[in-house]
């Protein structure tokens, strides 16, 4: 954003207060409301595009029902588990989410979204090891207003956005958001009744209401819900590995990405329902003290319901095939912390406790739903799935308690000008977990097949910022963070796994140049991982895995450059560059006892994105501008033991909009935009079936096709 002065400031909360970016001494990628429009990202799962070039998403195996999120190299392989935890924290206002799933709803009135790279071990709340994704959504204003949007897209696609402030009464401000997004699957799928692949069904609710009984108290309240009937992604058979059987006469290796399915298979939406309160209070207790409580519940159910598509087994005459994967997650959620943030002269600081605690069950089972006929002519659909193994495969649980006090304090000695901040944090965590299995291949899970986790440990950080001039800011920032150990549910063996450790140094400089014309910010860092979580999967079932920690120390090293000029005459361009270099030494694979050689996951080494944003001479009515932004990445694995790169990437997305045209009292904004535009095609996760009895081919899940479509925003 330009104002009359050159570029505005960044107004972040990142250190629990509102700062500008600029003097925050922490690598941060800033996306505000009109930068989340412009690149269409309306789901957190929309960052699998590569938007923010530091933040890696990719959907676990194709699913829509679950991702895998990471940052700096820290990604973890199968999130989805719910005895483990993520390598990044996901916040929305304040409040930590504990699964991955239920993260593909739509989000609702975003103010901006901070991504905070690099380990947050001190004054965020949840084994930040990655990073932290803190969302924050916009509040109720007090004044009547209705901001809505409807669009039409390809594949069928609509969508509707409301958002409506009413007047306050009685010192009581309330909003209402809610959001509706459908869109047909863009693989077909024969079978007379299923879902297509890839199709989208999100809608959600969110209401809040701000009360001010006093002008240095607020409070409030709000509670959401939403659901998400998506279908995953379809599984490609790529290409055959060698000494693979035949397939079948009525399959053919896809090669590259199809829009009809192979078969008609059983497929239906994983359905994700999830529901939250939460009450925020705000005490300014003097002019430079306040006190903030963020207390919320959440309740989350998931389902999932995925189709191998006859991309699983190898081929017998009569066989089975059309491998489904029903899976359940039910999750619920109750958190509460409490900050004090105060100013001094010379001192700025934050103290805080924390308290979290969360209940969940899982469920999963993997019967077939089609069988070949004598030739492979044919595959018919079963009137019932059937299993070698009663239901379910497995069941378990899990409940986990997180304690923290933290602090952090901030002091500018006086000398050099003042231009000298040393900063200092600690954090006490007490994390205690335990679980089960509670049910196996249809039967009672043994008694032994549990698992207990208890952690007391304190983690210290400390940055020394200074000052170079008005507009140039360097720090040197060190801390250290770590990940909670737990069990591995997909180990017929429940096998449990210890902490995994973080120690990082980074060294930043932020600056604002050519009269606040050019923004370059600019940060190296150097990790050093100990005991890191390392999945394995079984050769002959992949559904199968075990996770250990590595017996040597991992190390990641990378630099990150955002950049941003308004050269004035309308034009803003904006940059960001990453740079990713991993080491992580070999492991012992529990599963074939050999030494293999270890890969970070989802991390390209290089990956950037560009934005080119021109507003156009005022129109005698309204206003005209543009959007064109590119987001490219080396290629890079989709699992610790993946033996290929996949393809490098360049996606060219744009938007036009013609705005603040005058209807009645309100104003219409009209936008054509498209993503993808040149339909680029990649792999978005893909790994080998090799053994025995499995289709022996390497089965892919491209990204999507070209998408484009028209919205139309009326504001009063």
């Amino acid at each position: 954003m330009l104002s009359s002065d050159g570029l505005a400031d960044i107004v972040v909360t990142a250190q629990k207060r509102e700062e500008s970016l600029q003097s925050t001494p922490i690598s941060i990628d800033v996306l505000s409301d009109r930068a989340l429009e412009q690149r269409g990202i309306a789901t957190i799962t929309d960052f699998i595009s590569g938007a923010a070039p530091s933040l890696r998403i990719a959907p676990f195996a194709g699913r829509a029902s679950a991702v895998t999120i990471g940052m700096r190299g820290l990604v973890p392989t199968d999130a989805t588990q719910i005895s483990r935890d993520p390598t990044v924290g996901i916040y929305i206002d304040g409040v930590y989410l504990g699964r991955v799933q239920g993260l593909g709803t739509e989000l609702v009135d975003v103010e901006r979204i901070e991504v905070l790279r690099g380990p947050q071990g001190t004054l965020f709340g949840r084994n930040a090891v990655g990073g932290a994704l803190s969302i924050i959504t916009k509040k109720p204003t007090g004044k009547f207003g209705v901001d809505m949007t409807g669009g039409l897209r390809n594949w069928d696609g609509r969508s509707i956005a409301a958002h409506v402030n009413l007047p306050e009464v009685a010192g009581i401000s309330v909003k209402l958001d809610g959001v509706y997004n459908k869109r047909d699957g863009w693989v077909e799928n024969p079978l007379a009744g299923a879902s297509d692949w890839n199709a989208i069904k999100r809608y959600g609710f969110r209401a809040a209401a701000l009360w001010k009984p006093a002008a240095n108290l607020s409070i409030e309240y709000a509670f959401d819900t939403s659901t998400d009937k998506s279908t995953g992604g379809y599984p490609h058979i790529e290409y055959m590995l060698p000494g693979a059987p035949p397939l079948a006469p009525i399959f053919s290796v896809d090669g590259r990405r199809t829009r009809h399915a192979r078969g008609g298979f059983a497929l239906e939406p994983s359905v994700g329902k999830v529901k939250g309160h939460v009450l925020h209070a705000e005490w300014d207790i003097g002019d430079a003290l306040t006190l903030r409580s963020i207390t919320a519940y959440r309740e989350l159910d998931q389902t999932q319901h995925d189709n191998s598509s006859g991309a699983f087994l190898a081929f017998r005459p009569n066989g089975f095939e059309g491998r489904a994967s029903f899976a359940g997650v039910d999750q619920d959620q109750f958190s509460e912390e409490l900050q004090l943030v105060g100013t001094t002269d010379r001192l700025n600081y934050v103290l805080g406790a924390f308290y979290f605690d969360e209940n969940a069950t899982d469920v999963a089972f993997a019967p077939f739903t089609s069988q070949f006929n004598a030739n492979g002519t044919a595959i018919n659909t079963l009137p019932v799935p059937v299993s070698a193994t009663p239901y379910p495969d497995r069941a378990s649980e899990a409940h986990a308690k997180s304690k923290a006090l933290y602090g952090q304090a901030t002091w500018t000695p006086p000398v050099l000008d003042d231009r000298l901040h040393l900063t200092g944090g600690l954090r006490y965590t007490g994390d205690s977990k335990h679980g089960r299995m509670t049910k196996l291949r249809g039967a009672d899970a043994p008694p032994a097949l549990r698992f207990e986790f208890r952690s007391k440990r304190v983690d210290p950080a400390a940055t020394i910022a200074f000052d170079i001039s008005d507009n140039v800011n360097s720090y040197l920032r060190w801390g250290n963070a770590y990940r909670a150990g737990g069990a591995n549910s997909r180990s017929t063996i429940f096998r449990p796994f210890a902490e995994e450790t973080v120690e990082s140094w980074e060294l930043g400089l932020k600056s604002d140049l050519f009269d606040r014309h050019v923004r370059l910010n600019l940060a190296a860092y150097a990790s050093r991982l100990k005991d890191m979580q390392l999945d394995f999967t079984s050769p002959a079932n992949p559904s199968a895995t075990e996770t250990i920690n590595g017996d040597r120390d991992a190390k990641i090293k990378g630099v990150e450059a955002d950049l941003t000029i308004a050269p004035g005459g309308g034009f803003t361009l904006t940059g960001n560059y990453v740079f990713t270099d991993a080491d992580v030494p070999p492991q012992i694979n529990p599963f074939t006892n050999r030494s293999e050689r270890i890969k970070v996951a989802q991390t390209p080494r290089h990956a950037a994105t560009m934005a080119l944003d021109y507003r156009f001479p005022a129109l005698p009515d309204g206003t005209l501008s543009a959007h064109v932004d590119g987001n490219w990445s080396s290629g890079y694995y989709s699992s610790a033991t993946d033996p290929m790169l996949s393809n490098k990437v360049l996606l060219l997305n744009a938007r036009l909009t013609l705005g603040d045209l005058k209807v009645g009292s309100g104003k219409v904004d009209v936008s054509i935009w498209g993503k993808n535009l040149t339909d680029q095609e990649y792999q978005l996760f893909d790994f080998e079936l090799a053994s025995p009895g499995l289709i022996n081919a390497n089965q892919t899940y491209f990204s999507e096709p070209r998408t484009y479509g028209v919205d139309v925003r009326f504001r009063f």
